[in-house]
């Protein structure tokens, strides 16, 4: 009897043993499965932290971006459609502007001319002098070429052009903004913050939001957080640009044994994996295995040959390398990895299942199973 039960026992672990990997569940593919994958398109790339470093250097690098930004605080310059105010003064007595006083005190006198609207051709037209080029010029350009024109018909002549209505130089904002529209650009009314800050304000969360600048064919996208963070990135704005505010939903994947498996939704700043670990509350300390910490990412081409990363596969659409970044948590190092390492928008993070865990509830299956051999011994020699 004994013999037989040994035998039947023995049987019954070795079928256990085959199949244990498919019997028992998983919350995903092992530690070793992953580790020892043959899979012919997907690159594994062990994340240490000189090599994290040097992958930061090339995650949300917005200042590279924004070098063919940077310009000099725009001056208003005079084009079509611009209303302008112009007033000539004269020293007393005057020759030409004996009516139409506005001023007169000392010993000169301001005549106004009627406001003047810039025409197709960029011309206005000046009493005493007729049509003037204004189209491309600043107004202090303007007054002095209509004051040379008045030399010899005023006397001691001096001419202050300001513009009323700036309806050439402008920019359009649209988006999550309180009032989509176009924004003039004026002596004070320059920046980002300006002519945002001139549609009320944006609709969405601050540190969800993005803006992009499109200008002469580039396009420049950076976090609205950033941009108050930072004056730097508050840049001036040039007639033409077009402003698009709008939200962004930035969202990484957590999947195996952490304490929370969910779609973790971040700030467009971006969020780095230890703050991303943290908000869903860890590594189960009972069933992770510390080893097992896998990110899933399909991976900017250009990123990997900078880094001098070689990998086996892209896509031909868009050139993304299919990357499996794996963590080591038992080394110290780690935690350098984890503090650097910048999650992306649509990463998943996999964290395995430690080995113990799937032997102990081998065991404990085989201890189920064979306990009724020994109940029905016990049962017998009674």
């Amino acid at each position: 009897m004994d013999k037989i039960k040994k035998i039947f026992i023995f049987f019954m672990i070795i079928s256990l043993l085959s199949s244990c990997s498919s019997f028992f569940p998983q919350l995903g593919p092992t530690t070793r499965s992953i580790l020892h994958s043959s899979d012919p398109y997907i690159t594994l790339v062990n994340l240490n932290p000189q090599l994290t470093s040097v992958l930061q250097q090339f995650v949300n690098n917005y200042e590279t971006q924004i070098e063919h930004f940077f310009n000099k605080k725009y001056v208003p310059v005079i084009g079509t459609g611009d209303i302008l105010e112009i007033t000539i003064y004269e020293t007393p007595p005057a020759v030409l502007f004996s009516v139409g006083i506005i001023s007169g005190s000392g010993s000169t006198q301001g005549f106004a001319v009627p406001p003047q609207i810039v025409d197709d051709e960029g011309y206005i037209t000046v009493p005493f002098i007729g049509r003037v080029l204004a189209k491309g010029k600043r107004p202090e350009e303007l007054g002095e070429e209509i004051r040379k024109h008045l030399i010899n018909k005023a006397n001691n002549p001096y001419v202050v052009v300001k513009i009323l209505s700036f309806n050439s130089s402008y920019v359009s904002v649209f988006g999550e903004v309180r009032e989509s529209r176009k924004v003039p650009l004026t002596y004070t009314n320059t920046t980002l913050i300006d002519v945002l800050s001139s549609v009320g304000g944006v609709t969405s969360p601050v540190n969800k939001t993005l803006v992009q600048i499109d200008r002469n064919g580039q396009k420049l996208v950076i976090p609205l957080e950033l941009v108050i963070k930072n004056p730097r990135y508050n840049i001036n704005l040039a007639p033409g640009d077009i402003v698009t505010v709008y939200y962004k939903s930035q969202n990484a994947v957590f999947l195996g044994a952490t304490e929370k498996n969910v779609d973790l939704e971040f700030e467009a700043l971006g969020i780095s994996l230890a703050q991303a670990l943290g908000r869903v509350g860890g590594l189960k300390e009972d069933v992770a295995h510390a080893k097992g910490v896998f990110i899933f990412r399909f991976e900017d081409r250009e990123i990997l040959e900078k880094a001098d990363i070689s990998y086996k596969a892209y896509t031909k659409k868009d050139e993304k390398v299919p990357v499996v970044y794996t963590v080591d948590m038992t080394k110290p190092e780690s935690l350098f990895v984890l503090k650097n390492f910048t999650l992306k928008d649509g990463d998943i993070v996999y964290i395995a299942t430690a080995p113990s865990v799937q032997l102990h509830r081998f065991l404990s299956f085989v201890s189920s199973a064979i306990q009724p051999v020994f109940m029905i011994e016990r049962m017998s020699r009674r």
